[in-house]
């Protein structure tokens, strides 16, 4: 017959999910990827000419190194809001987690 008691193991603090870690490695390493683009397009001559590749093909489109060097800042910065947002969530859940 199950008691309807507490146990100790019901209180116990659960560590970091995987998930979480996962997704924070995957950003981190994006953010890398971006950091580098964003540099290799920062050190471009004014007359180099730049190319995106159209999205799940192997066909590439001459783009504007400013639009594209802007757009990659961009990315770059939605990319380090998240991380630090997950980063936040991480350290709240281990604060609430462990109080």
């Amino acid at each position: 017959m199950p008691s309807g008691g507490v146990h100790a193991d019901d209180h116990a603090a659960p560590g970091p999910t995987h998930t979480s870690t996962a997704q924070a490695e995957a950003l981190s390493s994006k953010i890398k990827e971006q950091k580098v683009l964003v540099d290799e397009l920062s050190n471009l001559k004014k007359n180099r000419k730049v190319y995106k590749q159209q999205q799940n093909s192997n066909i590439f489109f001459l783009e504007d190194r400013t639009k594209m060097f802007s757009e990659s800042k961009n990315t770059l910065d939605e990319l380090r809001k998240e991380y630090q947002a997950l980063e936040n969530s991480e350290t709240t859940k281990v604060k609430t987690e462990s109080a």
